[in-house]
Order: structure tokens, then C-alpha cells, then sequence
């Protein structure tokens, strides 16, 4: 298991220990509340069919004034995932390691690439492909 607290680098989260709200075999929960959002993170694994499924996932949750209805509150929620779907059978840990690396080395280029996370993820919202 991870460490509990855990440790997040985000510049978003003032106060970045989580502590563990839930523990399991194959998953932990983490939660901490920063002025009005709550972060919640949720790791899990899955083995189904051969397939090794682990996922690693960020929530964000706010209760923000409706801009359609006056006097009214909404809850805003997003969430992003980072799923890492392998084969159970064929590769160790150890052999699938380094080029597991390598794809998230790639995926993180292109959410940072040299026009910024800003307008990558601008454009992604805005449902560009």
C-alpha cells in the first residue's frame, strides 16, 4: 500500500498530505478538504480476462452559486483519471515498468507541451481530438 498520508505535488492544493479515508486489498481512498473543494484521490487495481487495470484518480468538488438560478447553489464536480491497462500474462512488473514510464512520459508531454498545460487543456475541455 501507499503511504498514508499521501503526498501530492500540485500547486492547486495548498496543503498537499491526503490522509487515507479508505483501505482494501486493492484500493485506497484519499480525501482533504482546502477552503470549499474537497480532493478526493482513488487508486485501485482490477484483474479480469488476463488484464491488469490500475487506476489512479483525482476528484474535485465544490458547491458553487448556479449561474442560471438566483439564490440557488449547484455542485461542481471534475475528475481526472490516468488508467494503466496491461497484460497480466505476458509481461513481469518489472519488464512492463519501462515502457509503462515511457507512455506517461508521453502523455505528460503532451498535456505540457510548448504551449502550455493552459491551452492544452483548453482545448481538450472544449472537446477538440
Amino acid at each position: 500500500m501507499l503511504a498514508d498520508p499521501l503526498a501530492i505535488d500540485a500547486s492547486f492544493i495548498t496543503a498537499a498530505d491526503m490522509p487515507a479515508i479508505s483501505r482494501e486489498a486493492n484500493k485506497s481512498v484519499y480525501r482533504l478538504t482546502v477552503s470549499t473543494t474537497v480532493y478526493t484521490v482513488t487508486i485501485s487495481h482490477t484483474y479480469k480476462d488476463g488484464r491488469r487495470r490500475s487506476m489512479v484518480r483525482l476528484d474535485a468538488k465544490n458547491v458553487i452559486a448556479d449561474p442560471y438560478v438566483t439564490n440557488t447553489n449547484v455542485e461542481d464536480t471534475t475528475s481526472v483519471y490516468l488508467i494503466i491497462d496491461r497484460s497480466e500474462r505476458l509481461v513481469s512488473d518489472t519488464l512492463v515498468l519501462s515502457y509503462v514510464k515511457e507512455l506517461l512520459g508521453g502523455v505528460m508531454a503532451f498535456a505540457t507541451a510548448a504551449n502550455s498545460v493552459t491551452t492544452r487543456a483548453a482545448q481538450i475541455v472544449a472537446g477538440e481530438s
